[in-house]
């Protein structure tokens, strides 16, 4: 039966601050783990088993509330990703009154002093759709505007690919010479090499090295999946009419909103600036 020596996670919570009791989760990554700590009570492989009956009971929440602008909203004052929220109040004539509106993550979450509110989603997507509505008004499409669009998107894409799978391979190479360090120290310490505190001081410090690359690894390999995505993938009487549609859309879905808009920022006053990802003239 093989078992493996346990760990110990702490700063699961944290204070939200010293005036107040309230605490809140850490992030998975603001965790603290010490490996090796202590004797496990059960083996690897019943640990594993069980682990993967837990996640078959999992259930994908479902979100009751969402707006086609989730994502792109941010705190103007701060910076932080605003949050979505929503409030409901049955009325004594028997309806329902709703509001939903932005407020800045870090106040939302106490997890920092901010003097940005909440701003109703309403209030958004009303300057969303107005500025979307004034910049079509400028566009004008030719034949020879679009292929040189399509041209273009094509070797940013490839050129952008091409950057990302050498800083990928990079990457790769250092993490299997920090796994080969990790090995060897293992190795020293059932040879005697080395003092077991000094295995579990190196350890951890390339244990840590390891899982900050692999957080950079996945981010990579996200961004490249991501950038194959926006490879043109269409040919040009498609895009001529996927053109000429747009022009006609007042109310523009997510999909579409994700591709012409970087940012949306609030201040506190309630001043919306909006970023699209083209230049506006």
């Amino acid at each position: 039966m093989k078992f493996i020596f346990g760990s110990v996670v702490g700063r699961k919570f944290q204070k939200v601050s010293h005036k107040i009791a309230k605490v809140r989760c850490t992030k998975k990554e603001e965790h603290i783990v010490l490996e090796n700590m202590h004797e496990p009570i059960i083996d690897i492989d019943t640990w594993s088993k069980a682990q993967e009956k837990l996640n078959g009971y999992t259930k994908t929440r479902d979100r009751k509330y969402d707006n086609k602008l989730k994502g792109l909203v941010y705190c103007g004052e701060c910076s932080n990703k605003a949050t979505l929220r929503c409030r409901e109040e049955k009325r004594k004539n028997g309806t329902v009154w709703r509001a939903t509106y932005f407020i800045c993550s870090k106040r939302n979450n106490y997890s920092g002093l901010c003097d940005c509110k909440q701003i109703s989603a309403n209030l958004i997507e009303e300057a969303v759709n107005e500025n979307i509505r004034k910049e079509v008004e400028k566009v004008s499409f030719s034949e020879k505007e679009i292929k040189q669009i399509y041209s273009q998107a094509e070797k940013q894409a490839k050129s952008k690919s091409n950057l990302l799978q050498t800083k990928l391979q990079e990457l790769k190479q250092i993490l299997k010479k920090i796994e080969n360090t990790i090995e060897e120290i293992y190795q020293d310490k059932i040879n005697k090499v080395i003092q077991v505190e000094d295995f579990k001081t190196i350890y951890e410090k390339k244990q840590k090295e390891r899982n900050k690359l692999l957080k950079e690894i996945k981010k990579i390999e996200e961004e490249l999946e991501e950038n194959q995505k926006k490879l043109p993938q269409i040919n040009f009487k498609k895009i001529k009419q996927i053109a000429n549609n747009f022009l006609k859309i007042e109310n523009p879905n997510k999909i579409m909103l994700e591709k012409l808009i970087e940012r949306i920022e609030f201040d506190k006053e309630k001043n919306i600036k909006i970023k699209f990802t083209f230049q506006s003239n």
